[in-house]
């Protein structure tokens, strides 16, 4: 008998350097696999357990991943947003 545990690959979000970014992944990547951000940034797939990645810092957003996804997304930039009643 197996446990099956089910991901979506489009909420992974792979931290680099403390910094939290958005991929398009269209499947789960092999460990040590090389995966691409859409910034740019690569790595290679490491899994942890979430509370692992607070343990060492709290991640903080990759600012060009937010700007190109939010692009792609028709959402406003952040900075628009902010101060808006």
């Amino acid at each position: 008998m197996t446990a099956a545990i089910y991901i979506d690959p489009l909420i992974i979000q792979p931290v680099i350097d403390g910094e939290w970014h958005r991929t398009r992944l269209t499947e789960i990547p092999a460990p040590g696999q090389i995966i691409t951000m859409i910034c740019g940034a690569s790595g290679a797939a490491l899994f942890e357990l979430s509370d692992e990645r607070r343990r060492h810092q709290i991640p903080r957003q990759c600012e060009r991943c937010d700007t190109i996804y939010r692009r792609e997304q028709g959402i406003p930039p952040r900075q628009g947003r902010i101060g808006r009643p």
